[in-house]
């Protein structure tokens, strides 16, 4: 039998937990997850200054590029993609790329190497939902010159406090909020949807921001306990991703993380989440033997809370891939729980 690695999120089986107990936990969770995010901006420009590039009509779809402020010196550029005809506010999804040098191109299907981020603001657009595709903080347009993908570099030089995900948070934030301002959307229903680095950036959003209605993750979740790649989440090497810089002195000296996997999904109840993970070959995430615990104790807090039917997990052995199976889930579950 497998040795749990995990902390319980309920002290009790949940028919007999405490909502109350609960509450509290998950106030110290947040907490947790906040301080590892670390502290970056404290508030957006009051102008995020929208500008609006051009616009493409295919296949019935109206493709329109626009970029606005995230920072001062830091716009961020995204393709807004929805149906030609809507009769009423369209729910909206965020579609997160994962680590491809294609950035938000891989969301409309373009670029050499979409892998599993190919096609899905498209996919979901033709499906009469509105979707955004922004770049990655450090990839894409988004990139200054002499800047490479995905170098935590520059953002440390600027804001050596912060963390990667504290910044991506913040980013996908400001276009939830963008979102929330246009016309065509409905802003009370927003989903999230993402692969690998777009898929823990959902859960990472999701549970930080309750704008999100509904989300995704593709390939985008461990447990850091029982990960022998682990140190990939805060990598000291010159010109790499670090995502969590402060989870290195913990490693380092012997400790667990200050939060877990299963505490953070958590965090997202009683909204609804679906997670999509491969089995046991996913050469980014290896771990695989925790997650029926993990999915156990996360349902066991959306039981507590009356939100069953709100989280749900589909497990395949495709590798670290979004095949078509897994997307056809993902979009019908974007739809039920979005009321498309």
């Amino acid at each position: 039998m497998m040795q749990s690695v995990l902390t319980n999120l309920l002290e009790d089986e949940w028919q007999k937990a405490d909502p109350e107990t609960w509450a509290k936990r998950r106030a110290a969770i947040h907490a947790a997850f906040t301080e590892l995010l670390g502290e970056g901006v404290v508030a957006p420009p009051e102008d995020r200054d929208l500008q609006w590039h051009g616009e493409e009509r295919i296949d019935g779809l109206r493709i329109r590029k626009l970029s606005f402020l995230a920072e001062p010196d830091d716009r961020i550029p995204a393709y807004l993609v929805m149906p030609e005809e809507l009769s009423a506010p369209a729910p909206a999804v965020l579609c997160l790329h994962g680590t491809t040098v294609d950035a938000k191109e891989a969301c409309l299907g373009r670029g050499s190497h979409p892998g599993g981020s190919k096609g899905t603001a498209v996919d979901l657009a033709r499906r009469g939902f509105i979707t955004l595709a922004p770049d990655h903080f450090n990839a894409g347009e988004r990139l200054k010159p002499g800047e490479k993908p995905y170098d935590s570099g520059p953002l440390y030089a600027r804001h050596p406090g912060w963390s990667d995900m504290g910044k991506a948070i913040y980013d996908h934030r400001l276009c939830v909020d963008l979102l929330q301002t246009l016309p065509e959307v409905d802003g009370d229903r927003i989903g999230c949807i993402g692969h690998s680095l777009g898929g823990y950036c959902t859960l990472f959003l999701a549970a930080m921001d309750e704008r999100i209605r509904a989300g995704v993750s593709s390939c985008g979740v461990t447990v850091w306990a029982a990960d022998p790649n682990r140190l990939n989440w805060s990598r000291d090497q010159p010109g790499r991703y670090v995502h969590f810089p402060k989870l290195r002195e913990y490693w380092n000296s012997g400790r667990q993380a200050p939060v877990e996997f299963h505490e953070i999904m958590a965090l997202v109840a009683p909204r609804a989440f679906l997670n999509i993970s491969a089995v046991g070959n996913d050469v980014c995430f290896p771990v695989f033997a925790p997650f029926a615990e993990l999915y156990v104790q996360v349902e066991s807090v959306y039981k507590l809370l009356g939100a069953e039917g709100k989280f749900a997990a589909h497990f395949h052995s495709c590798g670290h891939s979004f095949g078509p199976s897994a997307r056809a889930l993902a979009y019908a579950w974007l739809a039920e729980q979005l009321e498309l």
